[in-house]
C-alpha cells in the first residue's frame, strides 16, 4: 500500500505474517511537518508479542503529530515511554522508529528490527542499537540515528527480512523505481522454495519522489 500523495517522500510498506495474523506491525503517519515511520516486530518468544507490537505502534501513531516530532532525541524518548508502558509489559517487541522532515531523518531503534539507507551503498543507521533487552521489558536502551535523505532510499524493517534475505539483494531491488512494487519483492525475498516464510516480514520504504 502507498500512502497519499503530498510533499513527503513516497512511502510503501507490506506486512506478510509466516502464519496467522503474525506479530509484525509497522505504521506510516502524515503530519502537516513530519512523515513518521515505525516497524514494531513482536517477540516470538513469549506471550502477548503481537500485543506488544501493537501497543507500540498505537503510542506511536498517538505522539506523532506532537510538534517536538522533528528533535533528534524524539523517538528514542518515546521509545523509552513505551518500553515503561504497563500494557507493553504483557509482551515483548522490537522497535524501530523514523521521522523523515524534507531531506533529515531522525530515529531510533530497540532491539533487532533495522533501518538502513539505500544509495550506491549501504548505510546501516541502526548498526549501534541495542538488541536487547526487548521494548516492553522496562530495560530496553534505544539508540538514536540521524542521517540525510538525499537521492536514497529509507527502509525500515523487521528481522524477518533482515536475518533471512541476502543484504546485497534488498539493496538492488530498493534502488528500482516503482516503491510500492520494490516493497512487494522485498517482502518476498525470504519466502522459502515451499512457500512458507521462516518469520514474519515487516518493511516500510520512503524516497524523495523528485530524486
Amino acid at each position: 500500500m502507498t500512502a497519499d500523495a503530498g510533499w513527503h517522500p513516497d512511502v510503501a510498506y507490506v506486512v506478510l505474517p509466516s502464519k496467522g495474523q503474525g506479530q509484525d506491525r509497522v505504521t506510516v503517519i502524515r503530519t502537516t511537518e513530519a512523515l513518521v515511520l515505525a516497524v514494531a516486530d513482536g517477540s516470538g518468544g513469549m506471550r502477548g508479542g503481537a500485543e506488544a507490537a501493537e501497543h507500540a505502534v498505537r503510542m506511536i501513531s498517538d505522539a506523532a503529530r506532537q510538534a517536538n516530532a522533528q528533535h533528534p532525541e524524539w523517538c528514542a524518548s518515546l521509545i523509552t515511554r513505551i518500553d515503561a508502558t504497563p500494557a507493553v509489559s504483557r509482551g515483548q517487541c522490537a522497535l524501530v522508529v523514523a521521522v523523515v522532515v524534507e531531506n533529515t531523518i531522525v530515529g531510533a531503534s530497540a532491539g533487532d528490527c533495522g533501518a538502513w539507507l539505500v544509495t550506491d551503498r549501504i548505510d546501516e543507521l541502526t548498526e549501534e542499537q541495542v538488541r536487547k533487552p526487548l521494548v516492553g521489558s522496562g530495560s530496553a536502551v534505544p539508540v538514536a540515528f540521524k542521517a540525510d535523505l538525499g537521492k536514497g532510499t529509507l527502509l525500515l524493517a523487521s528481522d524477518g527480512l533482515l536475518k533471512y534475505a541476502p543484504r546485497a539483494r534488498i539493496a538492488a531491488l530498493a534502488r528500482g523505481p516503482d516503491l510500492d512494487a520494490v516493497a512487494h519483492h522485498i517482502a518476498e525475498l525470504p519466502r522459502l522454495r515451499s512457500g512458507a516464510l521462516p518469520d514474519d516480514v515487516g518493511v516500510v520504504l520512503c524516497r524523495d519522489r523528485a530524486r
